[in-house]
């Protein structure tokens, strides 16, 4: 019997090629496969996918007569820059009687194999590949070996055909009807993109227009008195402690607080008022009439005590979405190049368990404990190996439960990353690292001191941490593979909420030598004037964890979704946050009355999508799901054709590149969005030389190149010169300026022939 094992990629397939095979033949790149003929094996591959719904079965004509375009059936056709290589596997399914699937292990790729099976009507047996495991030559010679039957993953297929359908119909209607009624390009409508553009666009929205409110904060020092007559305070630091002024719910009757004034104002929407037990925000008012009866109390009372003691678990393994949060946070790395790092440490380094996984668990079984201490063993030394075996039992299900397993475990490492891996390759490592080997140390303990103290009838609470571990018992810990010792109270010290901002030279020693009706000395009164905060701004991470939860997307999508809205110049990136373009804010004002744009819409189809496939539905589920979709989009083309539209003109790449040197002259920040009238406003108040017509800019504008920016400063280095700021937004005057100071360096000849 012949045998074609079919993988997603050429590196995979050279992998089991190289697993399976006693040689491979040097010309398998150019023929498109690998032999085995001692096994009658041939191993070949797909460039992602080969093949595509084919837009014929769709009328040419752009138009609002022609919606909607619902077909029955759908056609398909070999994607052209790819056509040779699904000619090449074409013909070896001529020839072989059992497939083997080893495309990626989830919806997508068992899309991208079926298509290819379909297109080529092969009537043989069917098997599937199926692993989260780095393509070692152990794990595929042991998967191979236990092959599964293709059938078994149908409702897989179907989930996948009926998610490609749903997003080609509803793409192609209502991109058409969008871009009929606005004009001036395509305005592309997709299933998860839109609802995730409105998500962005909201946002912007709450933050734009928020007031921000002001309120106070009352903080008092208190420390020991100098002598036992009370009069004066000891002047040290390290014996001193701060508390925050909180009301009790009598007094929160007799003085208004930010809450009161918020309810008043907007009632069902009070999320900019900060929450803490710890102190109370107050209006000018209320502080005025508490500051004024404060001034008059110059001694405290200890009312209370309480030391508490907390402990903090390592956090869950990572998934791919909890990987990409992490690196745009610490890294700034966009979700896309997270994602594309973490494949080649799986697919070339093999140091990296299958990427694309929205699980944070590993299975309860023992095979996968032992596997866990192989892989230990591989990336600690011994005596931490020791220790952190002897916890693989005791983490329970934090770590080990397989009722929240998906398709894929969680992301862990397979062994150690190669030395000359980049520095980015070994930051993604890293961060899963640490992950995997923080689950296995101790949790991280410490104690919060509260002491409540009174001034006159007020009470100021103080929360102070304090480490309770020694620097040996820290070690064990998993923060140690993040912070060095101590540095965690530092850190937990930072926020209002949590600690009242204790000096680092505390003198913890009289902190808890603090008992009830101890009296101390009122060291300094003050009233901090703070502002409520817009809600923040989305950055790819905090984006990933509200698609994630609302269900838009999977972990393998969410990437290319954030992609596509940055390619179609709907969103942009300022610094890490991201912003909607006019064009955006344009599409989703159009779409309000439309459930195209609702989160909540696209989450009832995922979590149908997932029920298809989890639920063994097949094809009844794909026509159910097909009829309602075809209904919805039915439905929201006869809304939403009277939508009257705002056109949104596109400024000019020289535009763009004129706006983008002017910042860089003026250390600016550029515009975040590319529309004309952005652009031209950006222009006009920067612009150093507006009110000159000069020859290049009459027809356009004409900024430097980068290459001739790079060359001009490196001539500036060398002359220690400063090039003139009018330099950045003139190509004309930068050549002026660089060909003088070629002249005084001498290097005419050589940059004429483009060299330095």
């Amino acid at each position: 019997m012949k045998r074609l094992i079919l993988a997603e990629k050429p590196s995979v397939a050279r992998d089991i090629a190289s697993a399976l095979c006693k040689s491979l033949n040097k010309d398998a790149s150019k023929k498109g496969y690998f032999e085995c003929e001692e096994k009658n094996l041939y191993i070949t591959w797909a460039i992602g996918h080969l093949v595509e719904i084919d837009d014929e079965i769709a009328p040419r004509k752009w138009s609002l007569e022609t919606l909607p375009i619902l077909p029955e059936t759908f056609k398909y056709k070999v994607i052209d820059k790819t056509s040779n290589q699904f000619k090449v596997i074409s013909k070896l399914l001529k020839e072989v009687d059992e497939v083997v699937i080893a495309t990626d292990a989830g919806r997508e790729g068992e899309l991208i194999a079926r298509l290819i099976l379909m297109l080529n009507h092969f009537k043989g047996s069917v098997k599937r590949f199926w692993t989260s495991d780095a393509l070692t030559k152990e794990v595929i010679i042991r998967e191979m070996e236990n092959l599964k039957d293709a059938s078994l993953f149908d409702s897989l297929y179907y989930s996948a055909l009926a998610r490609s359908h749903a997003d080609w119909i509803v793409g192609i209607n209502l991109t058409r009807l969008m871009t009929v009624k606005a004009g001036g390009g395509v305005w592309s409508v997709g299933r998860v993109q839109t609802p995730t553009l409105k998500l962005i666009v909201d946002r912007y929205k709450e933050f734009k227009d928020f007031i921000p409110k002001e309120y106070y904060v009352i903080k008092a020092i208190f420390s020991p008195f100098k002598t036992s007559d009370c009069n004066d305070c000891l002047d040290t630091t390290s014996k001193s402690y701060t508390g925050f002024l909180v009301l009790d719910k009598v007094q929160e009757k007799i003085y208004k607080t930010l809450k009161d004034a918020l309810e008043e104002e907007e009632p069902e929407k009070i999320t900019s008022a900060p929450k803490s037990k710890y102190f109370t925000p107050l209006l000018k008012e209320s502080k005025d009439q508490i500051m004024e009866k404060l001034e008059k109390v110059k001694e405290g009372i200890v009312k209370d005590v309480k030391i508490t003691k907390r402990k903090e678990n390592p956090p869950l393994l990572h998934s791919l979405t909890s990987l990409q949060r992490e690196a745009n946070r610490i890294y700034g790395y966009s979700s896309m190049r997270t994602l594309n790092i973490a494949q080649k440490l799986y697919e070339s380094y093999k140091c990296l368990s299958y990427p694309r996984t929205d699980s944070n668990y590993l299975g309860e079984d023992q095979e996968t404990k032992n596997l866990v201490k192989n892989i230990l063993k591989k990336l600690v030394d011994k005596d931490t190996y020791e220790f952190l075996s002897k916890n693989i039992n005791k983490v329970g299900k934090r770590v080990f439960d397989s009722s929240k397993l998906t398709d894929h475990h969680a992301l862990i490492p397979f062994g150690p990353i190669p030395e000359d891996a980049s520095v980015e390759e070994k930051n993604i490592y890293n961060l899963v690292f640490r992950r995997f080997v923080g689950a296995f140390m101790e949790p991280y303990e410490y104690a919060i001191i509260t002491i409540k103290t009174l001034l006159g009838e007020f009470a100021f609470i103080s929360n102070i941490n304090i480490e309770t571990l020694t620097k040996e018992e820290y070690q064990k810990t998993y923060l140690s593979l993040y912070k060095p010792y101590k540095e965690t109270l530092a850190d937990l010290s930072q926020d209002e909420d949590i600690n009242s901002g204790i000096s680092k030279n505390i003198d913890f020693d009289y902190i808890k030598s603090l008992k009830p009706d101890d009296r101390v000395c009122k060291k300094s009164l003050e009233a901090l004037q703070k502002f409520t905060k817009p809600p923040a701004l989305y950055t790819e991470g905090t984006l990933l964890r509200v698609m994630e939860k609302l269900g838009l997307g999977t972990p393998a999508t969410r990437a290319s979704i954030i992609e596509t809205l940055l390619e179609r110049k709907y969103i942009s990136r300022v610094d890490k946050s991201l912003l909607p373009t006019l064009k955006g804010e344009e599409l989703i004002k159009s779409l309000r009355d439309s459930d195209v744009s609702k989160p909540e819409m696209t989450t009832t189809w995922e979590e149908e999508l997932e029920r298809i496939y989890k639920e063994r539905k097949s094809k009844e589920g794909y026509i159910r799901f097909m009829h309602n979709i075809k209904e919805f989009v039915s439905d929201n083309i006869d809304r939403l054709k009277f939508v009257e539209m705002k056109r949104v003109p596109m400024a000019t790449k020289k535009m763009i590149e004129f706006a983008r040197s002017l910042a860089r002259a003026k250390n600016i920040k550029p515009p975040h969005s590319t529309d004309y009238e952005t652009i031209k406003a950006f222009i006009e108040e920067h612009n150093p030389k507006k009110e000159e017509k000069t020859e290049e800019n009459t027809n356009g504008y004409a900024p430097p190149t980068e290459k001739q920016i790079a060359f001009a400063k490196s001539l500036a280095e060398k002359l220690n010169q400063e090039i003139p700021e009018d330099a950045y937004v003139s190509t004309k005057t930068m050549s002026e300026w660089i060909k003088n100071a070629i002249k005084q360096t001498g290097y005419r000849k050589s940059y004429r022939r483009g060299k330095k």
